[in-house]
């Protein structure tokens, strides 16, 4: 048995006026920072068991990555369907302590991941529904009150050391800009039949039984970020793996022509400057946006980001040699606007579980 219990939660923020209000990130970041502070609530849950207020988590269950674990718990707890954003952190303690205010060092340990979240809204919870389930009421002998207070009070209301640091984390992201922050998913088609045993035309080359159970797979990580337009090479293997996520959430695939192997190869000026023209759009909207792409790609794709980031370690978790991501698998990056045009201020791996 495992010494450590994989749990994973959020940090629902809501606007007080019920709609974003984005700030002018001038030259005094933290002065736009403190005023959104100002203007939104986060979402406290109280546990009988324990008597205590923190924030909304829960254990993994099997075959469950920790991102689903967060999205599935806020819902359990609050009732609410989210959509994760940045990443803030994680906490560790032991299990025999949990509720409690001190911590001992003995035993099984329970480790938390954490996400910055934000409602996803009626229209979207709609579209999820097939994909992550009914949301049902919470359990009154787990959680009997659901609170939305302001940052200060949150910081007063909670019993547990550990969560003040999860929202120092997330008042530090929250100076980075994450709350006017967009966020672009980039996809690697899942697996597909090897080019030596395909006779036809390279662009019909189709999944592998194993490639769209992974892409079937992936439509549960997708559902996390909840991306609200979908993009993608026109060829087989790309709208397949989208196609899942897209059918169950009644979207449609936007087909990029730019983004093929062939037009990249020869001209990949024309990608870069779409991903640009993307990339802008989606932080003026602030929408989040998918687009599935083939290996040759990716290199230079991620070659065009990686000066956005906004340090070297975050420009390391974009990949810098081939295969450049698994086939079935995706990145999620999370752009804010800066004096000097868009960054990166955090980028998460996302791999579906296959069984």
């Amino acid at each position: 048995m495992s010494r450590t219990v994989e749990a994973a939660g959020a940090i629902v923020y809501r606007w007080k006026t019920g709609k974003s209000q984005p700030s002018k990130r001038g030259s005094d970041s933290k002065s736009a920072a403190r005023e959104q502070l100002e203007r939104i609530q986060l979402c406290m849950v109280h546990r009988p068991k324990y008597d205590d207020w923190s924030w909304p988590k829960g254990k993994v269950e099997a075959h469950e990555t920790h991102a689903h674990t967060a999205v599935r718990e806020v819902g359990e707890e609050t009732g609410h369907v989210i959509r994760l954003g940045p990443y803030l952190g994680d906490i560790e303690y032991p299990l025999a302590d949990e509720g409690k205010q001190k911590h001992s060092r003995r035993g099984r340990r329970k480790h938390i991941s954490y996400w910055m979240a934000s409602l996803a809204g009626q229209d979207r919870a709609d579209r999820l529904k097939a994909v992550i389930g009914r949301i049902p009421s919470p359990d009154p002998d787990e959680v009997d009150q659901v609170a939305w207070v302001g940052v200060k009070a949150a910081r007063t209301k909670l019993t547990h050391a550990s969560d003040r640091q999860i929202l120092d984390l997330f008042v530090d992201r929250v100076e980075q800009g994450a709350l006017d922050s967009s966020t672009i998913i980039i996809v690697r088609h899942g697996k597909s039949i090897a080019r030596k045993e395909w006779s036809g035309d390279d662009a019909q080359r189709p999944l592998t039984p194993r490639g769209a159970a992974a892409a079937y797979a992936l439509n549960r990580e997708l559902a996390c970020w909840a991306p609200d337009y979908l993009f993608s090479s026109p060829w087989t293997r790309c709208v397949q793996t989208v196609r899942p996520y897209a059918a169950e959430t009644e979207q449609a695939i936007e087909e990029v022509e730019c983004l093929t192997e062939t037009a990249f190869a020869e001209e990949p000026a024309v990608a870069y400057a779409w991903l640009d023209a993307l990339i802008a759009d989606s932080l003026a909207s602030h929408t989040t946006k998918l687009v599935c792409m083939h290996r040759p790609v990716l290199g230079g794709i991620f070659e065009h980001v990686r000066p956005l980031c906004s340090s070297k370690s975050l420009s390391h978790l974009l990949p810098a040699r081939t295969p450049y991501m698994p086939t079935g698998t995706a990145l999620t990056i999370h752009l804010v606007n800066g004096k000097h045009g868009p960054h990166v201020i955090d980028i998460q791996k996302v791999r579906p579980i296959v069984y």
